[in-house]
């Protein structure tokens, strides 16, 4: 009867050292890709004077598998979040990976055609077709799907997930920029809608700095375990 209590509780905490060795591992990968994020909104700032506009075609390529990973990263990263925090707030922890994984799933269909389609249309000289599927024009499909992705999805999925994290200073430091980046995401929804260029910029500020600086200090916190 010991032994087998002994032996729950060993497969418990090699199940809780894995989640965290996950979390450290996601959180830092996401770091690296949010950062490369920023530089190619600051290269567009400072090339164009917009963070709106086109890049070369090799750089969306290289955006769009960038874009792939970092999907695929946040998705695994809540679901190892989900299993840190989930106590007497599982709902919400519940909640926040189903809201990721819908992050993922749409703006991973969005980056792949990019990385895919795109460049072949380019080539046969195909303008209404690209202009159907290219991510930079406003009345693209493809703009309005990523918009949903990282607007609604991705603002829910903090939001809820920022409910659930507890514990001490760092903890709270990663709640409450998982919360602010939320809010601005849906803001920069609001933005979309009302055609508002200074709202719309806060979604971008919040996957481009709030993101990079959450998976920052959510890689310290795991690091320590």
């Amino acid at each position: 009867m010991n032994l087998k209590l002994e032996e729950t509780r060993s497969e418990g905490r090699n199940a809780t050292k894995a989640t965290r060795r996950i979390l450290f591992l996601t959180a830092a990968a996401s770091t690296v890709f949010g950062m490369l994020y920023l530089v190619g909104l600051t290269g567009k700032l400072i090339a164009d004077g917009t963070i709106h506009s086109a890049s070369s075609p090799p750089i969306q390529v290289v955006s769009a598998a960038i874009g792939l990973l970092w999907d695929a990263t946040l998705l695994v990263m809540f679901v190892a979040l989900r299993r840190q925090f989930a106590t007497k707030n599982a709902v919400f922890a519940d909640l926040g990976m189903v809201f990721m994984a819908l992050v993922c799933a749409t703006s991973s269909i969005n980056w792949f055609v990019q990385l895919t389609l795109v460049p072949k249309i380019t080539q046969a000289s195909d303008p209404p077709l690209l202009l159907l599927i290219d991510i930079h024009h406003e009345s693209s499909i493809m703009y309005a799907i990523e918009h949903l992705a990282w607007g609604v999805f991705y603002g829910l999925a903090t939001i809820f997930m920022a409910v659930a994290i507890d514990g001490g200073r760092l903890e709270t430091w990663i709640r409450w920029l998982f919360a602010a980046g939320g809010i601005l995401s849906l803001l920069h929804v609001v933005g979309i809608m009302t055609a508002t260029p200074a709202i719309i910029d806060l979604g971008y500020f919040a996957a481009g700095v709030l993101l990079p600086l959450t998976t920052m200090l959510m890689a310290i916190r795991f690091r320590r375990d």
